[in-house]
């Protein structure tokens, strides 16, 4: 049996409980919405406010299962206290890695670089930037923390992170499994255009100009950035698609396929376009018959539909002869200068393959 009488009690018996006993027992420790939210007391010292990279940790590692927030209406008061580390202990998130980042509001609130990384934030916080994990800790929102990462990673890096935030694969653990959008390329715009005058604004909403939202992996990402960042980046500057795009098939050809729709990876439904990645190592004869079916369905449907191996994507020569490709059907010339652009398409395909994640604890690379 499991007694509850404080809140750090309520971390250490959460998962033991029943679900229903468990939100009833969530209802009687922390806010159901904002207005309780403004009037709930914290226990002993304020709660921290995780921010930057731990934030961005916090996020990347959550992205399964279910778990609610409340968003706080006068976050600048959590500010207003110094990190406690003794608190930490207790009720913070232990996986992350050490120190942890966190904002506060003025250089007399900073600790030792061994405890926090604590960083000084003088901008605006609009409701919703922080939120309440209801686990004794605070964190900055998905959107705030892009704005954040803004001043440390390179704008391809940035963009990266955005296609994730705004795509629907966690690979927290090292392998590609399917989640739910953190948020979308429109609220991370949208967040960015109103935080003015603050560090990394403007290379936040440069980033997001390359971003689409909506890619089911790393992979995607990365084939989605080589064909369509601009020439200066190492891409080949072509307009963004529609990933996982929902292609509906004709009655009339249901039947072919026993389906009723079709998911185009990367596609331009104007431009009857479907580019197809393929990370499978070896197809079987069941996959490369349904891989048939779904073509003559697509074709005769008016689409042309390209199709990306992971072997050709391996290769600079291949990769180049599928931009090829598509610019006929694009109706876009490849204008690029040589040796420049084989250059910079090379470093982007390095930060792109080589695993690294955002200055994040190493793990097993999902791009291999």
């Amino acid at each position: 049996m499991c007694i509850v009488r404080e809140k750090r009690d309520l971390v250490f018996c959460i998962e033991t409980l029943p679900s229903s006993v468990k939100d009833r027992t969530l209802s009687k420790f922390f806010a159901k919405n904002e207005e309780d939210c403004e009037k709930t007391p914290y226990y002993g010292t304020m709660p921290l406010v995780l921010s930057h990279i731990s934030a961005l940790e916090y996020w990347l590692s959550v992205r399964r299962g279910s778990r609610s927030f409340v968003r706080v209406s006068r976050a600048r008061s959590l500010l207003s206290s110094v990190p406690s580390l003794s608190s930490e202990k207790v009720l913070g998130p232990w996986w992350l890695a050490r120190p942890l980042h966190a904002i506060v509001a003025g250089q007399e609130l900073r600790r030792p670089p061994s405890e926090f990384v604590c960083h000084v934030w003088s901008g605006p916080l609009p409701k919703g930037s922080v939120l309440d994990t209801q686990n004794g800790f605070c964190v900055c929102s998905p959107e705030l923390c892009f704005l954040q990462m803004a001043n440390s990673l390179s704008m391809v890096e940035l963009i990266m992170l955005g296609f994730e935030l705004c795509g629907t694969y966690d690979v927290s653990d090292g392998d590609v499994r399917e989640c739910q959008p953190l948020t979308s390329v429109a609220k991370l715009s949208a967040f960015a255009e109103k935080m003015h005058g603050v560090n990394g604004r403007k290379n936040a909403l440069a980033a997001l100009k390359q971003v689409v939202g909506g890619s089911a992996s790393p992979r995607e990402t990365a084939l989605c950035m080589c064909l369509c960042l601009p020439y200066r980046l190492g891409g080949y500057g072509f307009e963004k698609p529609e990933l996982n795009h929902r292609i509906d098939i004709p009655s009339t050809l249901k039947s072919h396929v026993r389906q009723s729709y079709f998911v185009g990876d990367l596609c331009w439904p104007e431009r009857r376009l479907d580019v197809e990645y393929d990370g499978s190592l070896h197809l079987d004869a069941d996959r490369r018959a349904s891989d048939e079916a779904r073509r003559t369905v697509l074709e005769t449907m008016g689409f042309t539909v390209v199709a990306v191996t992971r072997k050709q994507f391996n290769s600079v020569a291949a990769t180049h002869a599928v931009a090829e490709t598509l610019a006929l059907h694009l109706g876009r010339r490849l204008r690029f200068r040589d040796p420049s652009f084989s250059q910079v398409r090379l470093r982007l395909r390095t930060k792109l393959f080589e695993g690294s994640r955002y200055g994040l604890p190493p793990m097993g690379n999902p791009l291999k």
